[in-house]
């Protein structure tokens, strides 16, 4: 194991065990019905972590926040650690998990009800289980309660994950949580309600509200295996476009990098960046018709009938996308993406703000890659050159205010901080039809 996973173990582990102490010296201390309720609910919660489900980026995932959630609720002390602590480390060695995994899934977890015990005592929730009433105040602070823990949790995981990757923290978290972090924080009501019927009507009762958690495990599992699906569609139609053009193959990722940078520069929510990203990553698929296969193969100029064909590759891609229901926000964006702003474009001369948002961003994506691909007749266009075009078409091919935010210092290092060199890649392609655009000709 590389050291700087064994030295981030170490320091959750520390910050555990901190925490801890500090819950143990300064909240109120535990009666024994708090800590029969504690242990009591740990043993649900490791039932629920025994259905533990994959998650994308090679963490898994559970329920168990639920009855941890619940025991924070009902024993907002030292003994919520213990026993959070426990059914977390019992959990870990049901699955035989190595010992490494064991020390840090119990530190996590011990350090995650820690913090959002405290977090729940910081705002005067109540601490005995004589005052645990449904109550819109009890309700809120429950919701800050797993807010607390559910945040600590997937960033730890996360934090620990990337460093074994060698990834971005970031990209871990948004593929592990970014579906199922809101379902995280709206099931504050179930655990609210496992905590009060463990107190209240024993486990019996508890059992019978815990029996909803099945069907909360079952969405997240359904939700992940939707997205799962989607994502090896999406591969495989842009692996279908590669294998009609090589010269697709490339640059269909590289705009939807780029468009994905220049989506967040000008301002759009991560679920749009998303959409945009798919949009671009997808926006050539038309050429897969066979309408393209011998355009696609040809080496130099276009004739004029060749040209009217290969401008219907929008259409085609927009028509092929509508088929998909889970991407009927995108159609749009595929077939416009070769509008321009003076209304001189392509295929239904749009000009202006009537071009979807997503489409002028996808077109300075396109552009970029297009105008710095090398071609049979002539070398890719350096950044330098590149921006010099850009700035010639801003107001006429190009929305000149996207066109200001793609040219910030920024951004504009953003877009080229992983691409090769001019001159470094594609050499050897054939002619592409990247260059029927105003700039790349």
């Amino acid at each position: 194991m590389p050291r700087r996973v064994v030295a981030y173990i170490a320091l959750v582990s520390l910050l555990a065990a901190l925490a801890s102490l500090y819950v143990y010296a300064m909240l109120p201390p535990a009666s024994m019905r708090h800590i029969n309720a504690a242990f009591g609910l740990a043993c649900f919660a490791i039932i629920a972590d025994l259905l533990e489900y994959r998650l994308p980026a090679g963490a898994g995932g559970s329920v168990a926040v639920i009855p941890f959630v619940a025991i924070g609720l009902s024993s907002p002390n030292w003994s919520a650690i213990a026993a959070v602590g426990a059914a977390a480390a019992v959990g870990q060695l049901a699955h035989r998990k190595p010992l490494p995994k064991v020390v840090f899934n119990t530190a996590q977890a011990t350090l995650s009800i820690a913090v959002a015990v405290v977090a729940y005592a910081s705002i005067g929730a109540p601490t005995e289980s004589t005052n645990f009433a449904l109550s819109a105040g009890s309700l809120g602070a429950a919701a800050l309660l797993i807010l607390a823990f559910v945040v600590v949790n997937t960033v730890t995981v996360s934090g620990v994950i990337a460093l074994t990757q060698q990834t971005n923290v970031f990209a871990v978290w948004k593929a592990n949580n970014q579906s199922t972090f809101a379902h995280s924080i709206f099931v504050a009501p179930f655990a609210f309600g496992l905590g009060w019927a463990y107190l209240e009507l024993g486990p019996l009762g508890a059992g019978l509200i815990a029996l909803p958690l099945i069907g909360v495990r079952q969405l997240n599992t359904t939700t992940l295996r939707l997205q799962k699906t989607n994502r090896e569609l999406l591969e495989l139609m842009v692996k279908a476009i590669e294998a009609r053009d090589p010269y697709t193959s490339g640059h269909s990722r590289r705009v939807a990098d780029a468009a994905e940078v220049i989506a967040r520069a000008v301002g759009l929510r991560p679920r749009q960046v998303e959409r945009v990203r798919i949009a671009a990553l997808l926006h050539d698929i038309g050429k897969i018709h066979s309408d393209f296969a011998e355009i696609l193969q040809k080496e130099g100029k276009l004739n004029d009938t060749e040209w009217a064909t290969m401008k219907t590759h929008p259409d085609k891609g927009a028509d092929l996308v509508a088929t998909l229901s889970d991407l009927q926000d995108i159609v749009g964006p595929v077939r416009h993406h070769h509008e321009h702003w003076n209304g001189r474009g392509y295929p239904a001369g749009l000009a202006g703000e009537q071009i979807p948002l997503a489409s002028r961003i996808i077109t300075f994506a396109d552009t970029i890659d297009a105008l710095m691909t090398d071609r049979p007749y002539r070398r890719g266009k350096t950044p330098n050159e590149v921006r010099e075009e850009l700035l010639r078409c801003s107001g006429s091919q190009f929305d000149p205010s996207i066109c200001a935010k793609v040219l910030s210092p920024d951004v504009w290092s953003q877009l080229f901080q992983d691409r090769p060199a001019s001159g470094s890649h594609l050499t050897l392609m054939r002619r592409s039809v990247g260059g029927l655009r105003q700039v790349a000709v």
